[in-house]
């Protein structure tokens, strides 16, 4: 991604300070708003695509950072753009709120330098990943109806991404419906068939050697013959699309739900956007080697 563009909403002077000190050596443009109503009329000023990250406050006058975030998800111009919500420690309510409304990353203050840098390059890698996935496919609207079942086998991440764009583009939303694809493909190849565990991913991610790991990991012998299933089957009504990898299996219920001891990790958010935003229906079997998702949401 080039360098990103960040809007920093916040009324507290000192607290904006303390941001700006933080983001200034990074390779981020700032743009500031002291409030919800100046952020939306900024944003409004600029190109859909402008900003890639808005950190906002919860409380302020005016339009405060809840009333601005939905204001965002309802508007398909601009409900990808990543949102992280300052708040504090004792706020689980005000937090459930934010994540009703789509968003899925937490400031939880006291603030350091290197938890900030760590949420917002989170965010920053879930937008670009997300983007990447969603491009335009020609003639799907005729061939849909057609099928009735489908069977897929994939290993990389470039092409769980491929492939979640794909199914995405069956539905009436994409956007939306195509995040969660993505996110619990990349959980089956990361987490299933290659045996990244969280703490791995934190570890990797903070030395920037993840890439680098899953590569090598995809290259081993025993990792040579796993691949990931995803089945669909589409009725008149909805679609179920079916992931399964050849994993041990993980402790999949902590993460359908909102965690504040993880909320400001560098990772760990993709199954709950996926149980959140995407998915009717999102429902794990086998000790979570296989999830099952279904969407009314058909483009028929």
């Amino acid at each position: 991604m080039k360098q990103a563009n960040l809007l920093i909403v916040e009324d507290d002077l000192i607290s904006l300070k303390l941001l700006q000190s933080f983001l200034k050596t990074e390779n981020y443009n700032l743009y500031i708003a002291n409030d919800g109503e100046e952020a939306s009329h900024l944003i409004r000023q600029k190109p859909k695509d402008f900003f890639h990250c808005i950190i906002s406050d919860y409380l302020m006058p005016n339009k405060d950072g809840i009333q601005l975030l939905e204001e965002l998800k309802e508007d398909p111009e601009y409900k990808k753009i990543p949102f992280i919500l300052q708040t504090s420690a004792n706020s689980e309510a005000e937090i459930q709120r934010g994540i009703n409304a789509g968003a899925f990353y937490y400031l939880i203050k006291p603030i350091t330098k290197e938890t900030l840098i760590s949420v917002v390059n989170a965010a920053l890698k879930d937008f670009k990943n997300h983007r990447e996935a969603l491009t335009t496919i020609e003639g799907i609207n005729t061939a849909f109806p057609l099928m009735k079942s489908g069977h897929f086998q994939f290993q990389t991440l470039d092409e769980a991404k491929h492939l979640s764009n794909f199914i995405a583009f069956l539905t009436k939303d994409p956007d939306s419906i195509g995040i969660g694809y993505l996110e619990l493909m990349i959980n089956a190849v990361e987490h299933g068939n290659l045996g990244i565990t969280y703490d791995e991913k934190t570890q990797l991610i903070n030395e920037a050697r993840l890439h680098d790991e899953i590569a090598y990991r995809l290259s081993l012998p025993e990792n040579q013959k796993k691949y990931v299933s995803v089945d669909l089957d589409h009725s008149d009504s909805d679609l179920t699309v079916t992931i399964t990898d050849m994993g041990t299996g993980f402790d999949y219920e902590k993460y359908l739900e909102f965690s504040i001891d993880r909320a400001m990790d560098n990772h760990g958010r993709g199954i709950m956007m996926a149980n959140k935003l995407s998915f009717d229906a999102l429902e794990y079997s086998e000790g979570g080697r296989k999830v099952s998702c279904k969407t009314a949401q058909l483009k028929i």
